[in-house]
């Protein structure tokens, strides 16, 4: 059972999805920082601020670039809806600089938040939202989580020859990276390369390059660009490779991700 829905939300900066699913989720990171609830159903999933046990009626986040995966129960869907928000509309919404913003908890328990998301994200998802009546709940909600999360500076040391790797697939993710590739601009062996890059990073290369591919193709398709050229743009070998990463990774196809997009 699967179902993603990407509402179109009246605030720059500002997704927000709702998704009924028993898949699992490989892990990758967003941009975004992402805020919501579990709707119904519950999740026992890995990330890097460690194990995500969330049930029916908890508040989830998540951190620009932070690695996770998504594992429901064994046999049951769950449902969950979530706000994704750049670093500007974060900061719009709590006035803090979201360069030095960590939410800490990955799961909260607040019934009174929880209300608070709840009517947040319905009031961004609506058919004919409230711009006001959005930001002031966004404002409300965003800084809640925030203060419960308890922000801190970020900082999280990286190798010279992991940040090369990083460099290079943000820099070349159109071309074909292979370990051959890293290895060879860091100086060490494949398995050197592979081993020390998962250790900091949490994943392989290829599977962090293929979820920053899905990134782009997000932006190519929100600029605009039809299905086939995004997919080529991104590094994708074709549309259907897109469309299966793109899937596997977000929930949702490339094309009804594009016919939602924001207004």
């Amino acid at each position: 059972m699967h179902k993603s829905v990407r509402h179109r939300t009246v605030i720059p900066g500002v997704e927000a999805i709702s998704i009924l699913s028993d898949r699992t989720f490989p892990r990758h990171t967003h941009d975004e920082f992402g805020l919501g609830y579990l709707v119904d159903g519950g999740q026992e999933s890995w990330s890097g601020r460690g194990l995500v046990e969330a049930e029916a009626g908890d508040i989830i986040t998540v951190n620009p670039g932070e690695l996770h995966d998504g594992i429901g129960r064994k046999g049951a869907a769950r449902h969950w809806r979530m706000l994704f928000l750049t670093a500007s509309a974060v900061e719009a919404f709590t006035d803090l600089p979201a360069s030095e913003l960590e939410l800490q908890k990955p799961v909260v328990r607040n019934p009174q938040k929880l209300s608070l998301v709840a009517q947040t994200i319905s009031a961004v998802s609506c058919d004919e939202p409230d711009p006001d009546r959005v930001e002031e709940l966004l404002l409300l909600a965003v800084r809640s989580i925030a203060e419960t999360s308890q922000p801190v500076l970020k900082g999280q040391a990286r190798s010279m020859e992991v940040t090369t790797v990083l460099d290079r697939i943000e820099t070349d993710f159109a071309l074909r990276l292979t370990l051959s590739d890293h290895a060879a601009s860091t100086g060490m062996s494949r398995y050197q390369i592979l081993r020390q890059f998962a250790k900091e990073v949490g994943t392989t290369p290829h599977a962090y390059l293929t979820q920053h591919r899905v990134k782009k193709a997000r932006g190519y398709l929100r600029a605009g660009l039809p299905l086939a050229e995004a997919a080529v743009a991104s590094g994708f070998s074709d549309q259907s490779h897109m469309t299966r990463a793109f899937v596997r990774q977000l929930g949702i196809s490339p094309g009804r991700y594009r016919a939602a997009d924001p207004v």
